[in-house]
């Protein structure tokens, strides 16, 4: 069920992207290529990726990985298995370079959060300027609510922020642009910590305003965020894995499930009728995905 899962992943239209550190005791450092490279490298950092893949058809898939890999890896081996000709998918992540793809082309869109985090985290030095920022920036998400409150077609709400957030984005790159010139009383050093975060918004802003450009784009990547919590906590309450088999189950088990509480079935119900039929399920696991299991279960019945 998990590989048939990856392979439905490889074709969606929209991924959203993250990962956060783990750990697992038995592992051991090994020597890995480095990404587009033929040298090696020794690696020892283990963390739990994270993926949401948003399919044409509307549902929706969430992996999980933990391994010594970053998420931009586990990204490249579902695009390995993509059909050839489809269009480039969507990609919403922070905007580390590990977290990018390299396998095939794709449209990337950063996550605004990150790019707020980065004032926010220099408030307290510089909190009239940092001020001004965020009150802008606030009026991005409100500008998103109104959209999701008037119900807009994914068209209607590219036009919609095109006209009311893309000119509020431009006007926070350039009030940046005018602080780092030396314009009004005190101006920012580049390499202060609101100068970094200015130049961190000048740098991504392609890709922190992509959902006023790209159709389907979104603003954040706090829906993965919130999906991470399951291996946070996790985390929190047992502390790591003893192998990375263990790992491996247990990343099985955390994207089923959490593949089939997206789609809002009955858990328990759901994972004892795979088991229970766990042979048919091996056979023809596109029948028993969670969006679709009540109908080999229905014709069972009506067989009986």
């Amino acid at each position: 069920m998990f590989r048939h899962l990856q392979q439905r992943a490889a074709d969606a239209r929209h991924y959203h992207l993250d990962d956060t550190s783990h750990r697992i005791l038995d592992q051991a450092p090994i020597q890995k290529k480095k990404r587009n490279s033929q040298r090696e490298q020794l690696r020892t950092g283990v963390y739990s990726s994270g993926l949401i893949a948003e399919l044409v058809s509307g549902e929706t898939i969430i992996l999980f990985q933990t391994n010594i890999r970053h998420a931009g890896e586990f990204i490249d081996e579902i695009l390995q298995q993509r059909t050839p000709g489809l269009p480039p998918p969507l990609i919403m992540s922070d905007a580390l370079p590990h977290n990018k793809p390299t396998v095939r082309s794709c449209i990337q869109a950063l996550c605004n959060a990150h790019g707020r985090r980065q004032y926010v985290d220099v408030h307290d030095h510089f909190t009239d300027k940092v001020e001004w920022v965020l009150e802008r920036y606030g009026q991005i998400w409100r500008f998103d609510r109104e959209s999701q409150e008037q119900h807009h077609t994914p068209s209607e709400r590219l036009a919609w922020h095109r006209q009311h957030s893309l000119p509020v984005m431009e006007a926070i790159r350039q009030w940046g642009a005018a602080q780092l010139a030396g314009g009004e009383d005190s101006p920012v050093e580049a390499n202060s910590g609101l100068g970094k975060a200015i130049a961190y918004f000048d740098k991504h802003f392609d890709g922190l305003t992509r959902f006023c450009t790209q159709e389907g784009a979104r603003i954040d990547n706090n829906i993965m965020e919130r999906h991470l919590k399951l291996i946070v906590r996790n985390r929190k309450n047992a502390n790591f894995y003893k192998t990375a088999t263990g790992a491996a189950i247990g990343d099985v088990l955390t994207s089923i499930i959490a593949t089939a509480a997206q789609a809002q079935i009955n858990l328990f119900e759901y994972l004892n009728a795979v088991q229970r039929h766990r042979a048919r399920v091996a056979g023809d696991p596109a029948k028993w995905l969670p969006w679709n299991y009540a109908i080999p279960l229905q014709e069972q019945k009506s067989e009986g």
